[in-house]
């Protein structure tokens, strides 16, 4: 072995100890890579997840909980050519948790330090979201136009798209879920927006500890005005509120050093497979989700940013 392979081979081993190392990083110093790569993998699981979860018989608790899913689930799991299946048409919302948490993280990385007037801050995400999505809006009502007839994108669609756009749709009855676009995006994500400085503020004052006594109110809250409201068709996990729990650890893990560990894995994982089978642990599973999945991320993060196409899909 001559004297620069071998220095060639020490530069290797030094880069993968550092690469071993910064998998044990801390939460806060995720970077734009990292993001982008979580983005790509949540979008891979959102689209499976619609895809799979109208093709088979296995159905998602998510906004509403039934425990007869969860056997079904089991059933067709064990089956080779039903498993990937299975597990996104069960398991793969759990990307949109991944989004809701990075919504977050993003901002208390981005603008935290923001001087911006409330009025300028959101008139900067309006015209970032909007142009894009409104195209989008714009094709889906031409080719239902061209479908069912212009009269009933006027008069059926039309109202709830308006009030999608502006962001006030999933507080009012049975408009929770648009007709385009995903129901955490337009509205909710302008919800978040809007209470953003306020979080800003509260942890400011009060540190990571009055972001968990947010989360909890906001918990006991929704989960007391839910059954209330279903009378109305309103649902309050459509909104901030119901996923206050989700938005706080983004922005905990932006600002303070946490670290996950086996220790926080195993209890989320735990959680996962007994809420999908008992209601009165369901609630905490959209937060379990996150937890676990960034322990996975950080874990397996040496190797996924090595594959370009998740970063590629996430950007």
């Amino acid at each position: 072995m001559t004297l620069s392979t071998f220095r060639m081979r020490g530069h290797h081993a030094i880069a993968s100890l550092r690469d071993c190392a910064r998998s044990r990083l801390v939460l806060c110093d995720l970077d734009k890579k990292d993001t982008a790569i979580l983005k790509g993998l949540a979008i891979a699981a959102i689209v499976f997840h619609n895809f799979f979860h109208v093709i088979g018989p296995v159905r998602e608790n998510e906004f509403s909980f039934d425990p007869a899913r969860f056997p079904i689930f089991l059933q067709t799991i064990i089956h080779p050519s039903m498993a990937i299946q299975s597990f996104f048409a069960f398991y793969g919302h759990f990307g949109v948790q991944v989004f809701i948490f990075l919504s977050a993280y993003g901002l208390a990385k981005s603008h935290w330090n923001d001087a911006n007037s409330w009025s300028a801050f959101m008139w900067s995400r309006v015209k970032k979201l909007y142009p894009m999505f409104g195209l989008v809006v714009f094709f889906w009502a031409l080719l239902a136009a061209m479908h069912v007839g212009p009269i009933w994108v006027i008069r059926n669609a039309g109202p709830g798209l308006l009030l999608m756009l502006a962001g006030i749709s999933n507080i009012l009855p049975g408009l929770g879920l648009p007709p385009i676009g995903p129901w955490w995006f337009i509205p909710f994500i302008i919800q978040f927006y809007a209470i953003w400085p306020l979080l800003r503020r509260l942890t400011n004052r009060f540190g990571w500890q009055g972001l968990v006594v947010l989360s909890i109110v906001c918990f006991l809250f929704a989960h007391l005005a839910n059954p209330i409201l279903a009378h109305w068709q309103i649902n309050l996990g459509e909104n901030p509120i119901g996923r206050m729990r989700v938005l706080c650890l983004g922005i905990i893990a932006a600002r303070f050093p946490i670290r996950l560990n086996v220790f926080l894995a195993i209890p989320a994982f735990a959680i996962i497979i007994v809420g999908s089978e008992y209601k009165a642990v369901s609630h905490l599973v959209s937060l379990a989700s996150v937890t676990l999945i960034l322990w996975l991320y950080t874990k397996t993060r040496v190797v996924l940013r090595k594959v370009q196409l998740f970063e590629q899909i996430g950007n």
